[in-house]
Parts: structure tokens; sequence; C-alpha cells
């Protein structure tokens, strides 16, 4: 029979061919020589796979050439056209003089050289040679060199000229842009007084819009081109040089100090309407939240009856749903609750109520809730031997205890199995305590450590990003933080495997006052 090793060709795990060795019937192929065979093919494979990503560059440079020559060509059809009109340009240089050359070159005596922008002809350079002295190689080396500038000039004419062209309607537009803002800004005031007295003395009103009589010299007051009013002065008919540049000087003063006073007008009607967008936008999620809850609620709870088989016995497979349900379930209400207080947060809706409690026992609660998600994936998760056990803080129990759930399960979704979780709460002698939470996962770019922090964001915004949420707990728990009147950041190397420290720094005594309540925007006792 045929005595022979096949060994396979792949491309990104595909098999694309395969090697064939055939050798005599006797030939007894040993391990190392079949290693060798399968070495071959791999590096054949690799070469292949170099070959066929050569040819899809090269492709794709050649394509990229085609749509720069093709660019080149239509930006020059446009120069032509909108400033030519398709006519020729040309000039002629006699050692003695530059004069307009509209003729194109036809003698066959005449050498020629094309002038061409990143392979795209846009001329032509033509020399008459001199029957007795013909052009030499080195001769013909300087002309293709002074093509060579030349379309390099011409190139950057052109770009000046489409740069000045852009410039000027982009300051029409803004000229425009602003005849229009200051139309609307006098409809807006309209009835109020647009026009003021200064006789030295004291500032009056013009009531009737007119202005007085026997005036001597007026000055535009414009604003990028436009006049939006004018600077008049009674008194004398002549008025000296010195009195001109005064009131020229005044004039650009006020022309720019009234610019100032629209743009903060306006500026202040775009923050009032983006607060009460702000608001609307709170006070939706809000009402959506709670409807979304109450329905979401009641699954759950009948899930639950029928997990407890109040209604007949269950099989396997209807328990596993059920229970598939519920896990979801109880995920999207986590969701929901997320962002109900977020919103009551924007809102001034979250109330506070404080109480005195040791941030030990607290965080033995956290602790305990959360070392479930832990073991799910085999995370050591424990509250450090040197934690202060007798600190008592002066907050709101159940709110800081979501804050560490929060900050918790942040550090259980970042690291990997077999990683460590510590907890640690320490007095501080500022009168506050400092609550730690250090984990060994994947850690936290320095440009994210405060992007964590900020709401609906994810450190890893990929398409095939492992962990979900809302990336609303950690915006949560610095707002309740700060709400105490303390302060939540993190601190990490980035480095995969040195993980990341979350400090949360608390008075010992909320900063509430009075333990005031918020409803609906307005404060009451």
């Amino acid at each position: 029979g045929i005595n022979a090793i096949r060994a396979p060709l792949t491309s990104t795990g595909q098999t694309i061919g395969s090697m064939y060795i055939e050798a005599n019937p006797e030939k007894i192929w040993n391990p190392e020589e079949e290693n060798l065979a399968n070495a071959i093919a791999e590096q054949a494979s690799l070469q292949i796979q170099s070959l066929r990503l050569l040819a899809s560059a090269e492709q794709a440079r050649a394509e990229a050439e085609e749509a720069t020559r093709s660019f080149m060509h239509e930006s020059w059809e446009s120069y032509l056209d909108a400033i030519h009109q398709d006519e020729r340009i040309g000039y002629a240089y006699d050692q003695a003089s530059v004069s307009p050359y509209l003729d194109a070159p036809e003698e066959e005596d005449d050498y020629q050289e094309q002038v061409k922008v990143m392979d795209e002809q846009v001329g032509t350079l033509a020399l008459k040679q001199d029957p007795a002295s013909p052009l030499s190689d080195d001769d013909k080396k300087m002309v293709s060199s002074v093509a060579n500038q030349i379309a390099q000039q011409v190139e950057n004419i052109r770009l000046l000229a489409d740069a000045s062209r852009a410039r000027a309607e982009a300051e029409e537009a803004t000229r425009r842009l602003t005849q229009e803002s200051w139309g609307s800004f006098a409809e807006r005031r309209e009835g109020d007084t647009l026009g003021f007295i200064y006789d030295t003395v004291k500032i009056s009103p013009v009531e009737d819009k007119t202005l007085p009589e026997k005036i001597a010299l007026t000055v535009p007051l414009e604003i990028r081109g436009k006049a939006i009013g004018q600077l008049a002065v009674a008194g004398e008919e002549s008025q000296s040089p010195d009195a001109l540049k005064l009131a020229a000087a005044i004039a650009a003063q006020t022309s720019l100090h009234l610019e100032t006073l629209r743009l903060a007008e306006e500026l202040q009607q775009r923050a009032e309407e983006l607060q009460e967008m702000d608001r609307l936008k709170s006070g939706f999620l809000a009402n959506m939240s709670h409807e979304l809850r109450t329905p979401l609620n009641s699954i759950l709870g009948f899930a639950d009856v029928v997990l407890l088989e109040l209604d007949g016995p269950l099989t396997p497979e209807m328990s596993n749903d059920l229970q598939l349900i519920q896990r979801n379930g109880q995920h999207l209400l986590h969701l929901i609750n997320d962002v109900l207080d977020m919103a009551k947060i924007e809102s001034g809706r979250m109330n506070l109520s404080p109480e005195t409690f040791k941030v030990h026992d607290m965080l033995e609660e956290v602790n305990s809730i959360t070392s479930t998600l832990a073991s799910e994936k085999n995370i050591a998760l424990f509250i450090e031997k040197d934690s202060d056990k007798d600190v008592e803080i002066f907050a709101d129990n159940t709110r800081l205890r979501q804050v560490m759930i929060n900050l918790v399960n942040n550090s259980i979704k970042f690291t990997e199995a077999r990683g460590k979780i510590a907890i640690r709460a320490v007095k501080q002698d500022n009168d506050t305590v400092l609550v730690t939470v250090k984990d060994t996962g994947l850690g936290i770019p320095s440009e994210k450590l405060e992007v964590i922090f900020q709401e609906f964001t994810q450190v890893d915004t990929s398409s095939t990003r492992k962990t979900g949420g809302t990336g609303l707990g950690l915006p949560i728990s610095r707002r309740l933080i700060e709400m105490h009147g303390g302060r939540l950041w993190a601190e990490s190397t980035g480095i995969s495997g040195e993980g990341s420290t979350l400090f949360a720094e608390l008075p010992l005594e909320a900063h509430i006052p009075d333990a005031i309540e918020i409803t609906k925007g307005t404060i009451e006792k």
C-alpha cells in the first residue's frame, strides 16, 4: 500500500488544505518525522495566511490610492469650475519676465514634463529646446524636479483657496446666525428700553426711541460685521480726530459688552431649559420605575407560590423553568430599583433615616448577604482581622448597607476565580471612619478611576464584555455617601491581578441637618 503522511494546512482554525508526503512502502515513519511534517505544515499555513493578508493589504492600498486619485481629480475639477470656469491657467517664462500663456504646447521639439499631485496630472511643464543644444539627462532630471516643486506649490495654492473659501462661508454663516440671534433677542425684549442717553450727568432711557436732534457723529455698534445699533454723539458739528477715535473705541467696547450680555442671557435660558428637562427626566424615570416594579413584584410573588407547590406538584422541568424566571425577575427588579434610586436622588426625593449603629455589625451583614455570590465564583470574601469592631456612626444604616453591597458586588464582578476580597473599617483621627473594599481582580485603568462613578458607564464597553448591569451601582453609592457628608473614590494600578481598592470615608455623625426630609423639591420637618 501507499506509505504517506498527511498534515493539515489550517487558517484561523479552519482546514484549507493538506500537505502530503509519500515514501517507500518499507519506510517506517518515526514520531520525530511526523512532528517535523506537522511543523512544516504549520509554517506553510502561516506563510499562506501571510500571503493572503499581504494580497488583501495590497488590494486595500490600491483601492485607497484610486480613491485618493479620484478625490484629487474631483477637487481640482471643482477648483477650476468654481474659480476659473475651467479655463487653462498658464504662464511663460523667458528669463526676463513672466507673462500669461494660454496656448497648449504643440511643437514637436518641445520637451514636456507632467505636473502631478498624488499621481493625478494637473498640468504640464513645457520647454522649448535649442536644436543646437539638446537637453542632457541631468537637464531632464532638473526639469522633473522643477515640475515636482511646481506641483507642490499649485496644490498649496489650491488648498489655500479652499480654506479661504471655507473660512468665508463660515464667517458668513456666523454673521447670519448673529443677525438672527439678535433679531430673536430684540423680539423677546419688545417693549423694553433699548436705547439710553448719557449727558455727562446721568443716564436716561430713550422713551420714544428717537435720537436727539443735532447729531454730529454716529458710529455703528457691530457684532461680527452685522450692525445691531449705533452710538450717536450730539453737539458741535466738527469733531477732532481724537474724539473720533474715542467714539470708535467706545462703540467697540459697547458692542462687545452687549454681545456678552446677550450670550449670558441665552446661556441662562439653555441652562433653565436643561434643568427643566432633567427634572422631567427624573420624574419620568421615577414614575416608570414604580409602574414597572409593581407588576414585576406580582410575577415574583406568584412564582414563589407555584415553587412552593401550593397549587399542586411540579415536574423537575417546570421547577427549573420557574427558578429561571425567578432569578431573572430578581435581576430585573434590582435594575429597576437602581434606576428608581438614581431618579429619587436626582429629583431630591431620597429620604435618609439616620440612627446610631456599629459599622462592624453592618459589614457582617454585608458579608453574609454577598458571600453566596462570592462562593459561586470561588472567591474568598472576608473582613480583615484588624478591622475596627467598636466604631459607631450616626447614619442611615439601610442606605450604607446598600452602598457596601454595591461595592462588594462590584469587586466580585471583576475578580476571577480563587481571588480575594477584603473588607476593612478603621476609625481616623479626623472623626471619620474609612471603609475599604480591596480585591485582586482585573483592576481599573487610571483614566477610568472617575468614569466608573458616572451614570450608565461601564469600564468595558465592548460588545464582548463579560459583566452586565446598568452602570448605576457605583454612581448611586457615591451620591449616597456624599449625602452623608462623606466621599467615595477608587484607587488601582490598572494591572490585572493587582486589583483595585474602593474607599468610603464617612463622618462619625452624618451631616444631615435635623434629619430634614426632602419631598417633591420642598423641605419639610
